[in-house]
């Protein structure tokens, strides 16, 4: 089962995209399959052995998935029918053992232990080439499990067809085509306990229903990873140089580091040279400011310019010379005018300060006269009233003195500033200047006749103010000279500034560059030497490479395969269950046709990826999805288990039904309905059945289900209980359960107490099943029977007498219903009585001394039963 669904998983690899090395190692575990399943996770074992098998022989592998696998040459069955098994030295059979099979219906039966599950498993081995219970066991060598104990002996079983040609055919083994042939209590016993695991455990229950969970677990066992610890892949001698390589990890870092500095540096190179002129090289621009010895650079000849002095500025204008002598002229008019009115107004001055006396006498005589002492009460003018009263008539007297003295100061501010102005020429024209005889050394002869001596005709013709004026001028041409100067040097020190930033910038980078390199070429130094003494060591290094470029390889090329392989295993479910849903339906609800319309189904969801759910609707409520675990009981679970199984082998065209033991599988209220699903129901119309099982009733139940001729038609087997033989006991000529045909045998042997046993038996299992269910088809199935106890069983003669009466209702729909009705009134008699029916009674009770039954009569029973079979 590992090999075949692994050989399909191949299949998928020449439509995916994988690798040829993925292929290779796909190739390599196939070759391996013997050694690889046993082995697991534990302690890394399976990767540890893959990862050796994979160095050993990895050149020799083929990159080919191979595409003449046996389960993919065809996919149509080479065989209608199983004619024969031969089997000796499997299992339990310990001699040769040869099973006719040619048969649609094979049924086996025996208690557990005696040998059906190694006739099952003979089969499985013969169709499929392998068995699922020795992969799930885990057991290494398979034919270690399939030998006799005994005989410690392995013969692979041979099994022959008929093909639709009818001739003989030898058949292979072929899992692809045979695997959903098999039913399996196990498989189906496990979907039941579903309801008991985690949701994401439930999409692997869907696996395991089909018995692939040896597959997944042969892929769970491959770790998903193939790490240092399992294959070298980085080398053991370039591990070693490696360590030794640690100490110059600071060397190779330091060359890393400043090459990188290094063409980070020529990139700010570029834009700070781009910066200064578009288009300009960084050793343009060096030249350009520093100069050379032929050519002075930019950055000198701005130094030696701002070197350069600034002429001194004087701060004199001719504007303000110019009213300072305006300020002067003028003033000293005003003081003249205002001197000669208060000279004209000198005898109103002495008033004045007469009056003022008086006014500041009050305080020490304000009660009498200063003058007489005359009490002020007797005066005729009160002095001090008319003082004050005089006084503001004389007010501006006051006023015109107060201007005299501010005009004077005026006078001497101007003569100061003028004389400032002269000094500050002297200073500036200091040799044969004629303003030098002007200057005062007391500043206290500053006064208006210096001023007047300053307009006097000199020698050669002019005076000193006009030597002032022009002085003045020449000195204020200067100063915007000066002016102009220093906003010069303001714009060259701006300019100085800028190239000084581009000339700093481009050494820091020059100083960065220089300091880089020579730390490359000291690292770099260190590794030479490194390398020289570590030579051979390098040498050993450079032939591992292949190696472990080979083991990454293997090691990259296993952690694909084992991630597609887990992703072909989690689409398996889906893949096996695909378009099965209403096959699943139809199935589910023939196991429970007895059930209300309420708890049959309209559509079934398999859970077919981690953490879905089972889910089914309703035919009462078909869009409402409800999940199964919650609403179906565990033999519910079972026939959906049961209901996916039957569906896939209808679905997949199998030729042949196995199934193993249903008895264990299915629960009793479910049985009989799924006896009639098989055998009554057309879904397996054609189709080889072979059906073991231990329960006795259900052997007997299935062959009084089928007509006599079917029975007859079919093979039946018997594995016997083991006293004191190893071998299995098989009795190929069993007794058989079907009462008609077990009377019919009895009248063959003349044994009519016995035909009348079993032509009683066949009645009532007739009239309970077949009979009252085609009453109830064709007329009114509804019977009212009298029970003599609440436990007694059904009278047969009441059950059959109400059958017989709505048979012959004029109303039965049935045309042919005089097919049944005549062996039944053959049994009972027109009239309700019959010697037929007293032999039939008698024949089931013991009785002592009574007359000898006659066979012509017991025959006649035994046939009308008989065509009574016939006819349902």
């Amino acid at each position: 089962m590992i090999q075949s669904e692994f050989q399909r998983f191949l299949q998928t690899l020449l439509s995916s995209p994988s690798s040829a090395s993925v292929h290779k190692f796909a190739n390599l575990v196939l070759k391996s399959l013997g050694e690889i399943v046993p082995l697991s996770t534990h302690q890394g074992q399976r990767v540890k052995h893959v990862a050796k098998l994979a160095q050993k022989e990895w050149a020799s592998l083929s990159p080919d998935i191979p595409t003449n696998l046996e389960d993919v040459e065809s996919d149509v069955a080479s065989f209608t029918l199983l004619k024969e098994l031969s089997v000796d030295s499997f299992r339990g059979f310990s001699r040769e053992e040869t099973f006719d099979l040619k048969s649609l219906l094979v049924l086996i039966f025996g208690p557990n232990g005696t040998g059906k599950s190694s006739f099952c498993e003979a089969l499985e081995y013969a169709l499929l080439g392998s068995v699922a219970e020795a992969e799930s066991k885990r057991f290494r060598d398979v034919e270690a499990y399939l030998k006799n104990a005994h005989t410690n002996k392995f013969t692979p079983p041979k099994l022959i067809g008929i093909d639709a040609e009818g001739s003989d055919i030898n058949i292979k083994p072929n899992d692809a085509l045979y695997r959903f042939c098999f039913v399996e209590k196990n498989r189906i016993d496990s979907f039941s306990r579903i309801a008991a695991q985690a949701p994401a455990k439930q999409s692997e229950l869907i696996s395991t229903l089909f018995g692939l969970d040896a597959f997944n677990e042969f892929v769970k066992n491959f770790s998903p990873e193939m790490d240092g610890k399992h294959i070298d892949v980085e080398g053991i001698k370039a591990k070693k140089l490696s360590q030794k390589r640690l100490q110059l990890q600071g060397a190779e870092q330091q060359i890393k580091l400043n090459q990188g500095i290094v063409e980070q540096v020529k990139d700010e190179e570029t834009s700070l040279a781009t910066r200064y002129r578009e288009g300009c090289t960084l050793l343009k621009m060096m030249f350009e400011l520093n100069g050379t010895d032929e050519r002075q650079g930019k950055i000198p000849l701005l130094e030696a310019e701002l070197q350069k002095p600034v002429p001194q500025k004087s701060n004199l204008t001719a504007a303000n010379l110019a009213l300072i002598k305006q300020t002067l002229v003028s003033s000293l008019n005003d003081h003249n005018k205002k001197r000669e009115e208060l000279a004209n107004a000198s005898q109103q001055v002495s008033f004045q300060q007469l009056f003022e006396a008086v006014t500041q006498v009050q305080q020490i005589s304000p009660e009498q006269c200063p003058a007489c002492l005359t009490p002020l009460t007797e005066v005729t003018v009160n002095p001090f009233t008319h003082a004050g009263e005089e006084l503001v008539k004389l007010q501006h007297l006051a006023e015109l003195q107060t201007k005299i003295k501010q005009l004077e100061q005026t006078v001497l501010q101007k003569l100061q500033e003028l004389h400032q102005i002269l000094s500050t020429c002297l200073n500036f024209y200091s040799i044969d200047n004629k303003l030098a005889p002007f200057k005062l050394a007391d500043m206290s002869q500053l006064n208006v006749a210096w001023w007047n001596s300053l307009h006097a005709v000199l020698g050669d013709g002019t005076s000193a103010i006009q030597h002032i004026d022009t002085q003045v001028n020449h000195l204020e041409k200067q100063d915007t000279e000066s002016i102009q100067i220093e906003q010069n040097k303001k714009a060259q020190q701006l300019e100085l500034n800028r190239l000084k930033v581009f000339l700093n910038d481009a050494q820091k980078l020059a100083a960065s560059k220089s300091a880089a390199i020579k730390a490359i070429e000291g690292a770099q130094k260190l590794i030479s030497e490194f390398d020289e003494e570590n030579k051979a060591l390098i040498g050993e290094v450079e032939q591992e490479k292949p190696i472990v470029e080979q083991n990454i390889e293997i090691k990259e090329s296993y952690q694909v395969f084992v991630a597609l392989l887990n992703a072909y295993r989690k689409k398996l479910p889906a893949l096996l269950v695909e378009n099965l849903g209403d096959e699943v339906v139809k199935l589910y609800n023939a196991f429970n046709r007895n059930d209300a319309p309420t708890e049959l189904l309209a559509s079934i969801q398999l859970p077919l990826a981690q953490n879905q759910k089972l889910k089914i609707s309703y035919q009462n409520e078909p869009q409402k999805y409800f999940d199964a675990l919650h609403v179906l009981s565990e033999g519910h679970i079972r026939c959906v288990g049961l209901a996916i199984l039957l569906a896939k082998n209808i679905k997949e065209g199998c030729p042949l039904l196995i199934f193993d033991d249903p008895v264990n599988a299915i629960d009793d209220d479910h049985r009989q309905s799924i006896r009639r699903t098989l055998f009554e129901d057309d879904y397996f119309d054609g189709k080889q059945i072979i059906l073991t099982c231990h329960g006795e009733e259900f052997f007997k139940d299935i062959q009084n289900q089928l007509s006599v001729e079917q029975v007859k038609r079919s093979q039946r087997l018997a594995f016997l209980p083991r006293i004191d033989e190893p071998h299995i006991q098989v009795d190929f000529k069993c007794a058989p359960r079907n009462y008609i045909e077990g009377a019919l045998e009895h009248i063959r042997k003349n044994e009519l107490r016995f035909a009348l046993g079993k032509s009683r038996q066949a009645l009532e299992s007739l009239t309970t099943g077949k009979v009252w269910q085609y009453v109830s088809k064709h007329g009114d199935g509804n019977l009212s029977i009298k029970l003599r106890a609440a436990n007694a069983p059904i009278g047969l003669r009441q059950l059959t007498d109400q059958l017989k009466t709505k048979i012959k209702k004029s109303d039965f729909t049935d045309a042919d219903k005089h097919n049944v009705l005549s062996p039944i009134e053959q049994l009972l008699g027109i009239n309700g009585d019959s010697l037929e029916w007293r032999y039939l009674n008698k024949g089931t009770h013991d009785e002592v001394d009574r007359a000898e039954f006659e066979r012509n009569s017991v025959h006649t029973i035994v046939s009308a039963i008989e065509s009574l079979d016939q006819a349902l």
